[in-house]
């Protein structure tokens, strides 16, 4: 039968894709039309595959369960790794066959089934580490503060309880493609940056400041039973980690008077517990204040949790975000690009 669409521009970038036995290569014509990498901070890692022609080929000998590595440009390091979640054949009357083969990241295993159970006195980080062992997973976890009482998993798949463990403390959840560990990290905004300039990389860019959600101070009150007191945390624009060089977006937005958010649906067990989910509160509201997204020629250094800085825009509208999410795509048709969101809690330089 005939192909679908050309194979992926040889020109774009080099690649190699390892499904089980199966290795596809920029330099061979293995029937790949298209290739997709997709990550978000948020969410479990995909990767889709699309092969054309002939059906019974070798290239079509895949199982669900196959191991899967992808590393794009000259990187020596993944930038994924999984397992096969997903074979999707394609018949047509023309003659058009084709196989979309996904992958998911191993933390997808944390999402299989839900469950209500219970910890004490242990740490958020070490519950997360005893639950990625559970589901097979190697955790590099940073080490949180307090030692809590009891820690409820509330009829939540394992990914939904640990992502709450990690927005309570400011950290973020998710595989390190190059070493196949689950990260409970704390965010990052500091370190090496990838730059984009308009005209030489970016092919379109869209930014969004907002001072709606922006608060001066948060407020966590929760209620000691033992001790019959009140709980108490505070946090203030102080404690919001600046992401670019501007001025950050709750200062802006104090031209409108000063607002306080408060948090009182979460159990706290200490004062310093109470401090911490407020820090990480007035953090996340302070992170919606800048959103944008943006297309660019190929780069496998733009991923979910990365650091990216504009230059040669207008003024006010360089310097550097957070990548929320990335969108690797080789095809006939484009070539190589990455498309990415971001976020900043800072206005631009």
């Amino acid at each position: 039968m005939s192909s679908e669409t050309s194979a992926p521009a040889r020109t774009a970038t080099s690649y190699e894709v390892t499904v089980g036995s199966m290795t596809f290569k920029q330099s061979t014509d293995d029937g790949l039309s298209m290739l997709a990498v997709e990550d978000h901070v948020d969410m479990v890692q995909m990767l889709t595959l699309r092969l054309s022609g002939s059906e019974g080929k070798p290239t079509w000998n895949v199982k669900i369960g196959d191991p899967v590595t992808c590393k794009l440009g000259s990187g020596e390091e993944p930038i994924f790794q999984g397992e096969v979640t997903s074979v999707e054949p394609s018949y047509q009357v023309d003659g058009a066959t084709t196989l979309n083969i996904r992958a998911m990241d191993n933390t997808h295993r944390l999402g299989r089934g839900r469950k209500t159970r219970f910890w004490e006195n242990m740490k958020d980080s070490d519950v997360v580490a005893e639950v990625g062992a559970e589901c097979g997973l190697s955790v590099d976890a940073d080490a949180t503060s307090e030692v809590l009482p009891y820690i409820l998993q509330r009829n939540e798949s394992n990914v939904a309880f640990c992502k709450r463990l990690a927005a309570r403390n400011n950290f973020i959840l998710r595989v390190d493609p190059a070493k196949g560990k689950l990260l409970f990290k704390k965010a990052s905004f500091q370190g090496q940056s990838t730059k984009i300039t308009m005209g030489k990389d970016a092919r379109n860019l869209r930014m969004s400041y907002n001072s709606v959600d922006q608060v001066q101070k948060v407020v966590v009150r929760g209620w000691d039973p033992s001790k019959k007191q009140e709980i108490v945390g505070e946090a203030t624009t102080a404690d919001i980690e600046a992401i670019g060089g501007g001025e950050k977006g709750a200062d802006v937005a104090g031209c409108f008077g000063d607002a306080v958010a408060y948090v009182t649906d979460v159990p706290v067990s200490s004062q310093s517990m109470a401090t911490e989910i407020a820090r990480a509160e007035i953090n996340r509201l302070a992170r919606s204040f800048c959103r944008g997204s943006a297309t660019v020629q190929g780069n496998d250094k733009i991923r979910a949790g990365a650091v990216v800085e504009f230059e040669g825009f207008a003024p006010g509208q360089n310097g550097k975000v957070f990548v929320m999410s990335s969108r690797h795509v080789i095809s006939g048709r484009t070539g190589y690009t990455t498309e990415f969101t971001f976020c900043s809690n800072t206005m631009g330089t």
